[in-house]
């Protein structure tokens, strides 16, 4: 037994191996979540009535939260999104299969409904109003009275729901946003479409190369397409070179799915609501060059989540534990999002590898802080890139771990029909049947 086997808990020889029963799942009490064998398919009544109205209440926050006075009819509507946007995420079953791949839809549901009831809960607990200081649907010289206000909140609403990072708005200064490497007027509409295109196309390479790997049968809750990353079969070398290859392409994957994302959802707003470039900078500045774990979450990687989580967890957290506990808090809530995300996927949470990694980051970042209050010294530089990529790379592990056996890594993010990779394949299988020995 390998080193990294002994402390990893999802490791077929790992020190939870001997545990009788699922460990992640019994961390729950019973009937707290509800159990995915008890949800029915989602129909088109279902997303009419059921799941529209959760983005229309989140609309209506959207507006409310701009206008002074509103917030008691705010904490009102909270409680009334909440409940709709539990049942939805948890009664029904939007993927419809149980075929190899077809697990992604009802994730990304809860996941996305979770991410959109932590800015609910921002929008109805907030005191001041959210105001749009910049790109407002609205000249600045017009007139203040209640019928103007609510027009220009209106439409402005339209921003705030998919404006995450308060671009333009008095809520948004304390969030980084990375600078521009091109000139801002060269960023357009043409220019996030071809983006969007390379980065999908990369993205899907990417993607084929996670799903190159063979799986290997766990003990642990486990999708019958899907498998540990961990192969005890393996000498150590290349068991803990495959652990390590597959955790180091999985955010490569995320890197490139997020920013496929976000151009083409910039495109849309560009063309659609005719905004323009300078709404939409860089989401990410380079995480691989992090030279700290606050480096790499305060800065490098994208902050779309970051207020919500100081909000939702950081604040509550540091009025009972301090700054410190801060850190943790919001870490926390981060990976109940994730782990939420992972129980609509089917087999349950888990606890123990998906929230804990994102503790964990929350633990790195204190420690840090601690190593500079103790020595003097900032965690920055070579040894600071070694110690931030080790400590990413061994917890990522975990949460890599837990995606691949619930099928999170065969999961068809694209129709077949449409993937560049498989089609380069394709060819490349043609030309070796004309020109050479068949693949073996």
């Amino acid at each position: 037994m390998g080193i990294l086997d002994a402390f990893n808990p999802l490791s077929p020889t790992g020190f939870l191996a001997n545990l009788n029963g699922t460990f992640p799942e019994r961390l729950i009490p019973d009937g707290l979540i509800p159990s995915i064998a008890d949800r029915v398919p989602a129909t088109q009544r279902v997303m009419l009535t059921e799941f529209f109205p959760v983005l229309l209440l989140f609309y209506a926050l959207a507006v409310l939260v701009q206008l002074p006075n509103t917030r008691v009819l705010r904490l009102s509507i909270l409680p009334a999104m909440g409940t709709l946007a539990w049942r939805v995420s948890t009664r029904y079953d939007f993927d419809g299969s149980d075929e190899p791949g077809y697990n992604l839809t009802s994730m990304t549901v809860c996941w996305f409904l979770s991410f959109l009831m932590l800015r609910a809960t921002d929008f109805a607990t907030t005191t001041k109003p959210f105001v749009r200081e910049r790109f407002s649907a609205l000249p600045a010289n017009v007139p203040k009275d209640f019928p103007t206000q609510l027009k220009g909140a209106l439409l402005n609403a339209f921003d705030l729901t998919f404006n995450a990072r308060g671009i333009g708005w008095n809520w948004g200064k304390g969030i980084y946003v990375p600078p521009s490497s091109d000139p801002i007027p060269s960023q357009g509409a043409l220019d996030f479409l071809v983006a969007f295109v390379k980065t999908q196309v990369f993205f899907d390479f990417v993607l084929f190369a996670q799903q190159s790997w063979d799986l290997s049968p766990s003990k642990y809750p486990t999708h019958r397409y899907g498998g540990t990353i961990f192969n005890p079969d393996l000498p150590p070398l290349l068991r803990y070179g495959k652990v390590i290859a597959m955790t180091f392409i999985c955010p490569v994957g995320l890197y490139t799915s997020f920013q496929a994302t976000y151009y083409a959802i910039g495109f849309i707003a560009m063309t659609v609501f005719g905004q323009v470039g300078e709404q939409w900078p860089p989401l990410f500045r380079a995480p691989w060059s992090a030279t700290s774990l606050g480096d790499f979450w305060g800065v490098r990687w994208h902050q779309v989540f970051k207020r919500p989580f100081v909000v939702c967890g950081a604040k509550p957290a540091a009025r009972f534990f301090g700054r410190m506990g801060g850190v943790l808090g919001a870490f926390f809530v981060s990976g109940i999002m994730h782990d939420f995300g992972v129980w609509g996927a089917g087999l349950g949470t888990e606890l123990s590898s998906v929230t804990l990694f994102f503790f964990m980051m929350g633990v790195g970042c204190v420690l840090e802080v601690l190593w500079r209050e103790k020595t003097g010294l900032k965690v920055q530089g070579p040894w600071g890139w070694l110690w931030t990529m080790a400590w990413l790379f061994f917890w990522g592990s975990w949460i890599v771990d837990a995606w691949a056996r619930r099928g999170l890594i065969i999961s068809k993010m694209s129709a077949d029909g449409a993937r560049p990779a498989l089609y380069w394949v394709k060819v490349a299988q043609r030309w070796v049947e004309l020109h050479g020995q068949p693949l073996q």
